[in-house]
């Protein structure tokens, strides 16, 4: 069950959340696995593209949780020298679109350009329906090494399925209720150890749940932004000074996780695609606090991208993208083939959204849709509620039109048309899973359980 937003805060004033304790090395007993999914069959291929003799290393860095907006490489206060200077190799993103604000569909529809609901319910099944190829699947077919370094728990293994492709799916680490989040340091050191010792090219996917709630920076991040946060009294209802705090503190855990790029920049060397993204934002605003999962406002939607690599010219993109256009593109610029199901437009060649679609809650009676154009959006809510916005007047969404703009009244039609209908994506039903209680009580503690 998803845990309201002033729960969710209270328990952490309250300490019913408990601090992560020092991380061990991953310890050799591990807590029972969830229960794995179903065994996949080989993909499905359907290439397209030119293939290189000699394909580069592609280097995948997913920032969970991260909004645009509080990142400083896009003027936000959380300072991220390191990601600036990436970003002025190549690619910045000003207007990049997530489909999805939940973890694992979003990873999901980067790894294989198909939208979230292709995939059916992977949190409920513990893994994808779709049977076309993800990146690390292609990249190992063509001879790269594969290796996938993990942060959070909602992308284990055994709750995602996303090691289809790896030789190496490194989320070993103790997933108990105090242990939701591995610290960054730790996955960013494996995974430069790791490429730092393969021969040939490789695919590496990095993913720092740092940003996660609950937000607790390491020193000095903790106390970098004002407000420090106190401890409200345990009848106290978060205000404005309990969210400045918390903002404070989100702000120092982008700020840490700038810090953890410059040793998997280096291991990567200078002839590698690197793609950062999130797959999502938070939301500190609408009523809706320290979460993310029921929210289609831009504060959860946009998300920063930057691509950097062998013929990406330094540029700031201001048109719309969507996360679904990283899989041609890296795939493109790594000299590897493509998919021709993919949904997804090469970043530099095609990609020219005029509107992206997103969902949130899918496969529950609390699902919603949502359509955006540059100046446009549309939410479709599951009540039966519409929310409208001008964007070009109103780019913080805090007055609604009372209605869908003009533009987007037939995209919900077309959305399920073009996505849910078509017989070109192959997909099949998945089981449920039955989840041990340990482990519901793990993804719960997310936000990420079942309704």
């Amino acid at each position: 069950m998803l845990t309201s937003p002033v729960l969710a805060l209270a328990l952490v004033f309250l300490g019913c959340t408990t601090p992560d304790p020092p991380h061990p090395e991953a310890p050799e007993a591990l807590p029972p696995p969830m229960a794995a999914p179903p065994p996949v069959p080989a993909p499905d291929r359907d290439p397209v593209g030119l293939v290189s003799e000699a394909p580069k290393s592609i280097l995948l860095i997913s920032w969970d949780t991260v909004r645009l907006d509080r990142v400083g490489t896009w003027g936000g206060r959380a300072e991220t020298p390191h990601l600036t200077a990436l970003a002025a190799r190549g690619a910045r993103f000003d207007a990049a679109i997530t489909h999805v604000p939940e973890t694992a569909l979003s990873h999901w529809s980067v790894m294989t350009g198909v939208e979230p609901e292709v995939h059916g319910d992977v949190p409920g099944t513990g893994g994808s329906r779709y049977r076309g190829p993800t990146i690390a699947e292609i990249a190992k077919a063509h001879g790269l090494a594969t290796g996938a370094f993990i942060g959070g728990v909602t992308l284990a293994a055994d709750a995602s399925g996303l090691q289809r492709g790896f030789d190496v799916y490194d989320d070993r680490y103790n997933w108990e209720s105090t242990h939701l989040k591995r610290p960054g340091r730790d996955v960013t050191e494996r995974a430069a150890d790791w490429m730092k010792r393969q021969t040939g090219p490789t695919f590496t996917f990095v993913h720092l749940f740092d940003a996660h709630t609950p937000y607790r920076p390491p020193p000095p991040y903790d106390t970098l932004y004002p407000p420090h946060p106190g401890t409200p009294a345990a009848d106290h209802t978060p205000g404005p000074e309990d969210l400045a705090a918390q903002l404070a503190l989100y702000d120092g855990e982008i700020a840490h996780l700038d810090t953890l790029l410059p040793p998997l920049i280096e291991a990567a060397g200078t002839d590698t695609v690197i793609a950062l993204f999130s797959d999502h934002g938070e939301s500190f605003e609408h009523g809706y606090l320290f979460n993310h999962r029921d929210s289609l406002w831009d504060s959860t939607a946009r998300v920063p991208l930057v691509v950097v690599g062998p013929g990406v010219a330094s540029q700031v993109i201001g048109r719309q993208v969507a996360l679904t256009d990283l899989f041609p593109t890296v795939l493109s610029l790594a000299g590897l083939p493509g998919d021709a199901k993919a949904q997804g437009q090469h970043l530099f060649q095609e990609a020219n959204r005029t509107t992206v679609h997103a969902v949130s809650r899918p496969f529950t009676d609390r699902a919603a849709f949502a359509a955006r154009t540059l100046r446009a959006k549309g939410i479709w809510q599951s009540d039966g509620t519409v929310l409208g916005y001008d964007l070009a007047q109103d780019s913080a969404e805090t007055r609604d039109l009372g209605a869908i703009p003009e533009s987007l009244e037939p995209e919900r039609a077309r959305y399920r048309k073009q996505i849910l209908e078509s017989a070109a994506i192959q997909r099949e039903p998945l089981p449920p899973r039955a989840l041990p209680p340990d482990a519901t009580e793990r993804l719960n503690a997310l936000g990420y359980g079942g309704d």
